[in-house]
């Protein structure tokens, strides 16, 4: 009976320390295709809408993005996420960004009744825009569309037309550097 009650209270021990998957599977497959660029990957679609504050919703949100490929970790700040990255719909099917965006971007969107069997669902999808960035993501099937906010975005790279300049600039620099220090030489040899 003692070893019994040990087994019991050490497999419920066990159970009790171990931390619960939060997020539910998939319902359906996400579709890599749906927005335009394609995205080159996805975590959902994901019952429900999970792009709100609430505790569990933002441990969900956590799970689906560490499930992409890269290192971005969500830190949970969905206030942050709030004030400053939630994406509109315009022309009727274009996730405007507001600016351009480049490199590895997540975006987090939720459908309140997809075309097909899934239903209410959110999905993340990972974008290279690359050194080119975007302005927006055209979703090639809108219906159901209710919400979306940006999680991160890679920073943008100078076009060459701005190194160049650049470089220009700092070569009038230092030529104008170097004719101010001969006049004085030539300056103080005369006196």
């Amino acid at each position: 009976m003692r070893i019994t009650v040990k087994a019991a209270l050490a497999a419920f021990a066990l159970c009790a320390a171990s931390p619960a998957l939060a997020l539910d599977p998939p319902v359906a497959a996400c579709d890599l295709s749906l927005p335009t660029p394609d995205a080159i990957a996805c975590a959902g679609y994901y019952s429900g809408n999970l792009l709100n504050g609430s505790a569990e919703d933002i441990a969900n949100q956590q799970a689906a993005i560490d499930s992409l490929p890269g290192d971005f970790q969500f830190d949970g700040d969905w206030g942050a996420l709030a004030d400053n990255t939630i994406l509109t719909l315009t022309n009727g099917d274009q996730l405007n960004f507001g600016e351009t965006m480049f490199g590895l971007t997540i975006i987090g969107a939720h459908f309140g009744n997809v075309s097909g069997d899934a239903g209410n669902v959110s999905v993340f999808w990972l974008f290279d825009f690359g050194t080119e960035g975007a302005d927006f993501v055209t979703l090639d099937d809108p219906t159901g569309w209710s919400n979306a906010t940006l999680y991160t975005t890679g920073s943008g790279v100078p076009e060459p037309a701005t190194w160049a300049m650049m470089l220009l600039g700092f070569g009038a620099a230092g030529t104008a550097m170097r004719r101010s220090r001969r006049r004085t030489t030539a300056l103080a040899q005369i006196a």
